[in-house]
């Protein structure tokens, strides 16, 4: 199974954020410019629990083990999650009923982590949201293997559970024999 869609919008505000960022006492200021082409909705962002990060990739390799049932405590009951293709899966169960059915059609599945960070808002202080970027590499059961790129972003309520999460997901070309 492909991770979850992630929302473009939040996407672009994690990628225009500064790279000072890196620092805890480093905010992003809020602009003013008239003449700035879109109206951003977050723009106080700063780096958020880093626990949050390392039960997001903790379930990557849980997702890669095909031990998902490891990590289904980090769900919430109401989720709400959007895949590559368009579907909207909304409940725990069905998300890993999802999850699970997608790995299972693997003969294997190797990822890696480019990036992957907390930020959190005084705009939405009930929640902090983890962005990771990596790449998924599957191999299919008939020993074909594909890569895709990966966007993805998790969204943490109050009680430390996963409520909404998102995943864009780019196919790498076929390699071609010459």
């Amino acid at each position: 199974m492909k991770r979850i869609l992630l929302l473009p919008a939040f996407a672009f505000i994690v990628f225009s954020f500064n790279a000072n960022a890196q620092h805890k006492n480093v905010r992003q200021v809020k602009s003013t410019n008239a003449e700035q082409p879109y109206k951003i909705e977050n723009n106080n962002l700063s780096i958020g629990n880093m626990a949050y990060a390392q039960k997001v990739l903790r379930a990557w390799k849980d997702f890669d083990n095909n031990t998902l049932d490891n990590s289904a405590s980090l769900f919430a009951e109401d989720i709400v999650a959007t895949f590559p293709d368009g579907t909207m899966i909304k409940g725990r169960d069905s998300f890993l009923k999802m999850a699970k059915d997608g790995r299972n059609s693997f003969a294997g599945v190797s990822s890696s982590v480019s990036a992957c960070t907390t930020l959190k808002t005084p705009d939405h202080p009930e929640s902090e949201a983890v962005a990771i970027w990596g790449m998924e590499t599957d191999t299919n059961k008939d020993g074909t293997v594909s890569k895709n790129h990966l966007n993805e972003i998790w969204f943490f309520n109050k009680e430390g559970k996963v409520f909404e999460f998102h995943q864009m997901l780019a196919k790498d070309p076929d390699d071609k024999k010459q």
